[in-house]
């Protein structure tokens, strides 16, 4: 009993702080690199694309808390060569459970995502895209007491992606995105609070291979999260919110024409787990996706 009550006791304390432990799928690097490679070969490429996309996640923190994440995400790309835009946008049903209680359900939308870039051909193997990312938030925050989907603030950052062709077949990948959140306020229980989730910081490397209409892609990402904060702070939590994330992924891919508009279907599976913080970090973190990537 005693130790299922200090379990309750750190779940409670969590509660306050869970817009700062926020989740986005708009943010996810691993989503944006892989849907945005071309549907067809180089030279064959379509100028628009649009991206369908549903997910399943699973959550279970280390002091016990499981969260469930079940939505859609949509995104347009146009792409007139070199340079491409893109806009991404989500919803999701969220279910919170400590122990066997429901503590929090409800449905939310993700902020909105533009990302504008140019990519570079080096040479025949390898090229290199340089962007810049703007997103924002979609909804108010009433209140700091429940877990929230979307991060809810304003995010300014730059990325640095490409690829290097191994052989006809394979690919290796790579990116790195910086992203910077302004703070915003919000009204909880009468009292004014300011916060932020701070800077993220990702790395990404892949490695793919594409036989006939087939392909298959896996990978690592890590998450850096730093400088969180809230004002007035009521204690240390908010440094405990700050986190170093890894992940590990792979994809299935197949791609058809309809009428001679290009088609690719994705089948993704991950599985990730926080290194720190390891009282309101992810004891793990497990992620099921599928699109429909079409080009026009």
């Amino acid at each position: 009993m005693n130790y299922k009550a200090c379990i309750c006791a750190l779940s409670l304390l969590v509660i306050p702080y869970s817009n700062l432990y926020a989740i986005s799928m708009v943010y996810n690097f691993r989503i944006a690199q892989i849907t945005k490679q071309p549907i067809l070969e180089s030279g064959q490429e379509r100028e628009h694309t649009i991206v369908a996309l549903v997910f399943d996640q699973f959550r279970k923190k280390y002091n016990g808390p499981r969260q469930n994440f079940v939505g859609g995400l949509g995104s347009f790309i146009y792409k007139p060569h070199p340079y491409y835009f893109r806009v991404d946008f989500a919803v999701s049903h969220i279910k919170q459970l400590v122990g066997k209680v429901t503590t929090f359900s409800g449905t939310e939308t993700d902020d909105i995502l533009c990302t504008l870039g140019r990519n570079f051909i080096i040479d025949k193997s390898n090229s290199i895209t340089f962007s810049g990312l703007f997103g924002f938030p979609t909804h108010r925050i009433h209140t700091l007491e429940h877990v929230d989907f979307g991060y809810g603030q304003v995010g300014i950052g730059g990325q640095i992606d490409g690829s290097t062709a191994i052989n006809a077949i394979n690919a290796f990948l790579y990116g790195f995105r910086y992203i910077h959140f302004f703070p915003r306020s919000t009204f909880d229980l009468g009292t004014k609070y300011i916060f932020t989730i701070g800077n993220i910081a990702d790395i990404f490397l892949a490695h793919k291979s594409a036989w006939d209409m087939q392909g298959f892609e896996f990978g690592y990402t890590a998450r850096f999260r730093f400088g969180a904060h809230i004002q007035p702070n009521l204690d240390d939590t908010v440094k405990k919110t700050n986190y170093v994330r890894s992940n590990f992924y792979a994809v299935y891919k197949y791609k058809f024409l309809i009428n001679n508009i290009s088609n690719r279907l994705l089948f993704n599976i991950s599985y990730g787990f926080d290194h720190s913080p390891r009282i309101y970090g992810n004891r793990y973190i497990v992620t099921l996706w599928a699109s429909w990537n079409i080009g026009f």
